[in-house]
């Protein structure tokens, strides 16, 4: 006769529920808020140096429309000196908050780099695609994005085929994605596969490249 180990069922268990939960969309942070990591934004620019004097652009200045508690803003500040407007709908405590990008008319910045709500990732890309159409001095913008933002016959037809990315970049490994009211990773905020898309006035096919530091 086989003995049941209480614990290890008990963990099994909540292990499930939580599985359960977060394919429910039951544990998501209400306004998806899950900080950038840091390797992230340093892969960013090692990968696609936006500052000025690279190849890509032609100014240090960015604007961070989503910049939740400054994570991609203190490191672009801090580590590569470059001048960063950072707002948000949200008070997270940096930033200014109470700007709804979405409803903005005018750029802050030659460049947007930001990791948007996922739920609003669309309206984010096209909104930039808006400025890119309107503003000659918007030069481009960079999106920390689920690789699955390739897909969608939607997404194609609304994005894609009006501007494809000029590069994108994927992990290799996937990224540890923490809810911004968690203070570790859980079935509601685990590993993802992830990618910086990029889009640029100068490259006009789409580049893919691997990031795999």
């Amino acid at each position: 006769m086989y003995k049941i180990n209480l614990i290890y069922v008990q963990a099994k268990l909540l292990e499930c529920i939580k599985f359960i939960l977060y394919h429910c969309n039951m544990s998501r942070e209400k306004d998806d808020f899950y900080p950038t990591p840091d390797y992230a934004t340093h892969s960013f620019i090692k990968h696609y140096d936006i500052r000025e004097g690279s190849p890509h652009v032609w100014s240090k200045d960015v604007w961070e429309p989503a910049c939740g508690d400054g994570a991609i803003s203190k490191i672009l500040e801090k580590d590569y000196d470059m001048r960063v407007v950072s707002t948000d709908l949200v008070d997270r405590g940096y930033g200014q908050s109470g700007i709804d990008f979405l409803m903005e008319t005018k750029i802050q910045a030659p460049w947007v780099v930001t990791n948007p709500p996922y739920k609003l990732a669309n309206e984010f890309v096209m909104k930039c695609l808006d400025f890119m159409e309107q503003e000659q001095h918007f030069n481009g913008f960079a999106m920390l994005l689920r690789l699955a933002f390739l897909e969608g016959q939607g997404r194609h037809d609304k994005i894609f085929s009006r501007k494809a990315p000029s590069k994108v970049m994927v992990f290799s490994k996937r990224l540890t994605m923490i809810r911004g009211d968690h203070d570790e990773a859980w079935y509601g905020s685990g590993k993802m596969a992830f990618a910086w898309f990029i889009w640029d006035r100068i490259e006009k096919d789409t580049v893919l490249t691997w990031i795999n530091d």
